[in-house]
């Protein structure tokens, strides 16, 4: 049924837009908090490459840099179905927009309260910082909810590259056998994503952040370029499958569709493992304030430009595949592109790569708190390379065998994202606000907020 096929699209929508987390600088971040045997020594080598190694020496337009490619993924690529999914109408676009507005106003004031939390407490680290304003007692909050948004982002990336390698595969002309999803899952498995997590250092992979970056932007001109190629008529347009080919009907009207949207919007900007790193490592800048002053107020300069220009870049790619394919966009927008276009298949396999390099980082996350957890059962960690193993083994079976992961990242989104995003930043601002203003120390904005 109609309604069948709306929710279908509704739950895959969600599954891509946990993409939006690739959180490879954010699990390079979050792994103080899982595993306290390196809880100082670790730095965001490969995503963060181009930041400054030493502690407050980074500049405020490298951080800026740095910050935009934290927070924009191929995840982008899953908004135009958000908004396909509440209307038809070219006219949805202007309430999308004010969406993405908020989403992105909310999300980076909520990234800016953790590092409020770091300056109040001198935490240079997201465990720190919950541990010293809301308590060791629910220390394991934090890496029990990274476990869970790892293995739930590392059984979805799977996925993807299974959905995206088969279609480059069949366009290639290569055997059916290598071009079906399980082939195309099981040789990007062994001789892409597995070996690749099996380095001993990430740090190989640095150049992937400036590539990943130049693939998004490839991507969001060439859907821009695309936006009048593909009406009714044209070459492209009759190379589309039929459900997927532009659809533009009836008048813009409120309908509650519109928080699939919000869903995908709610984890569009999350990037809040990465505030403790950046903190620690901005200069503080010149002038007569305390250097933890200043450092605040650059930071929140790098925040506010830093989530601006994502939510920019972010509005291109939903205005553009939106005003292309309008009610029939698909929940991986490049999939609405003709298998003809050239310039389509080279956005996928752009995206397609950027997706293969950036799995290590989600891995290390996934390994390191699988092996905390076996510590705390066992008493004894299991080594990496068997672990590696034991999770690949568990994550290609499930990424094989189902088709529709949706109802479950749709949960873990709903839950885990939120509580990562918006939820713990807020407990851990109010907690340290309520114990200053307890101390008589708490400013007129502390006591507003």
């Amino acid at each position: 049924s109609n309604e069948a096929a709306d929710l279908q699209a509704m739950l895959r929508s969600c599954s891509l837009a946990l993409l939006a987390l690739h959180g490879a600088s954010a699990l390079q971040v979050a792994k103080p908090a899982i595993s306290t045997r390196r809880a100082d020594g670790l730095r965001s080598t490969a995503i963060l490459a181009a930041s400054a190694t030493d502690e407050g020496q980074a500049s405020l337009p490298s951080s800026t840099a740095n910050l935009v490619k934290s927070i924009v993924g191929s995840g982008v690529l899953s908004l135009p179905v958000g908004l396909a999914a509440f209307s038809s109408s070219r006219a949805a676009l202007v309430p999308a927009l004010a969406l993405l507005s908020v989403a992105g106003t909310v999300s980076g004031y909520c990234f800016s309260m953790v590092a409020r939390v770091c300056a109040a407490t001198d935490s240079s680290s997201w465990g720190e910082a919950w541990s010293k304003s809301v308590g060791e007692k629910s220390s394991w909050v934090p890496p029990a909810l990274i476990g869970l948004l790892t293995l739930s982002v590392s059984i979805q990336y799977t996925m993807v590259i299974g959905d995206s390698f088969s279609s480059i595969f069949s366009a290639w002309g290569l055997p059916a056998l290598l071009a079906s999803r399980t082939g195309a899952i099981a040789a990007l498995t062994a001789f892409g994503t597995l070996p690749l997590s099996l380095l001993p250092s990430l740090s190989a992979l640095s150049f992937t952040s400036a590539l990943g970056v130049a693939g998004l932007l490839y991507t969001a001109a060439f859907m821009v370029l695309r936006m009048s190629s593909y009406g009714p008529g044209s070459a492209l347009h009759a190379a589309v499958p039929p459900p997927l080919r532009p659809r533009f009907e009836g008048a813009l009207a409120f309908s509650p569709k519109v928080f699939v949207l919000v869903s995908i919007l709610a984890s569009a900007f999350l990037c809040h493992f990465v505030a403790p790193n950046f903190y620690r490592e901005l200069a503080p800048g010149a002038g007569a304030a305390p250097a933890k002053e200043r450092k605040m107020r650059r930071f929140s300069l790098l925040t506010a430009g830093g989530f601006a220009l994502s939510a920019a870049l972010t509005a291109v790619v939903m205005a553009a595949g939106f005003l292309t394919f309008g009610g029939a966009c698909d929940g991986f927008i490049l999939n609405n592109y003709a298998p003809t276009d050239r310039l389509a298949q080279l956005a996928r396999v752009a995206i397609g790569s950027q997706i293969v390099f950036t799995y290590p980082f989600i891995h290390v996350g996934l390994r390191d708190s699988a092996q905390a957890l076996l510590a705390s059962v066992f008493g004894k960690a299991p080594a990496r390379v068997p672990t590696t193993f034991g999770i690949f083994a568990l994550t290609t079976a499930i990424a094989i065998s189902l088709t529709n992961l949706g109802l479950i990242a749709a949960v873990t989104g709903a839950l885990v994202s939120t509580s990562i995003g918006y939820v713990l930043p807020s407990l851990m601002l109010g907690q340290t606000l309520a114990r200053r203003g307890r101390a008589g120390g708490a400013s007129r904005r502390g006591k507003l907020e």
